[in-house]
């Protein structure tokens, strides 16, 4: 299969035979929803020039552009909810504003006052109100949310987060790691398992963190070396543990002792 799309102008030529479908009328054909019940799927007739006949779209062609535009979406529902906390959720306290705008993510919340907020057993959610107004934030549960490097600029603004859970979060990256220094009077415990976009340069970051006690770095790929990171970190760092201990390591630990047994 060709990873191009033919061009614009050649395949639209009445007098050429029409196998396929530049990307333009592709994409539009996917997002119209122009399809055949065999797999094909024709442009409508007022959509064409004069003198231009139907064509086809190889199967071949929706499959690349239908992941085309998953990808799209994906980086539009990133953006959408990595949106600025809004006014009217501000009105009621700056941290509340935060969590909340970390709650629409589908993350967890814990204030100082012993009370987690978010989903609850994975259906009706509470929201923090008139009662967490005196209180603030100290743990923060974003496992596998949208959570980006613009997120995460709100979140390092709270004062007294002690937990941060971001365990597989696929958009947190070295630049996210690098803005929690901002958080180096407070932090105490960090959760960057499966976190394929971290690197080693982020990590390295981590030692300003002068309060972090733990940090759990399970099964992050682009680190390369993962014991001689945590080496360092933990010299660099007074108290600090790092959990390196991979998934996949320990299975295979666990499959080598099973043959081993008589």
């Amino acid at each position: 299969m060709s990873s191009s799309f033919p061009d614009h102008k050649r395949i639209h030529r009445w007098y050429l035979p029409m196998a396929t479908l530049c990307r333009n009328c592709a994409m539009q054909v996917m997002k119209g929803r122009w399809l055949g019940s065999r797999g094909e799927s024709f442009l409508p007739q007022q959509s064409l020039q004069p003198r231009q006949r139907y064509h086809h779209i190889r199967l071949e062609t929706i499959s690349e552009v239908w992941q085309k535009i998953k990808e799209e979406f994906t980086i539009l529902k990133k953006a959408s909810a990595n949106r600025l906390p809004q006014s009217t959720d501000l009105a009621q306290g700056f941290e509340i504003g935060i969590a909340k705008f970390l709650l629409r993510m589908d993350a967890k919340v814990h204030f100082s006052n012993g009370k987690w907020y978010g989903k609850v057993d994975g259906k009706r959610m509470v929201w923090p109100g008139k009662e967490a107004i005196e209180f603030a934030v100290n743990a923060i549960d974003a496992r596998g949310v949208l959570l980006d490097q613009y997120g995460i600029q709100e979140v390092v603004k709270l004062k007294q987060v002690k937990f941060l859970n971001l365990e597989g979060c696929l958009h947190i990256n070295d630049v996210c790691l690098a803005s929690l220094v901002h958080l180096r009077d407070t932090l105490t415990h960090l959760n960057i398992n499966n976190c394929p976009s971290v690197t080693e340069n982020g990590i390295a970051t981590l030692h300003k963190l002068r309060k972090l006690e733990r940090l759990n770095m399970t099964d992050i790929p682009m680190v390369k070396h993962p014991k001689l990171v945590a080496s360092l970190l933990e010299d660099a760092v007074p108290n600090l543990r790092v959990n390196i201990i991979s998934h996949m390591a320990e299975q295979e630990r666990q499959r080598s002792e099973r043959h081993r047994a008589p």
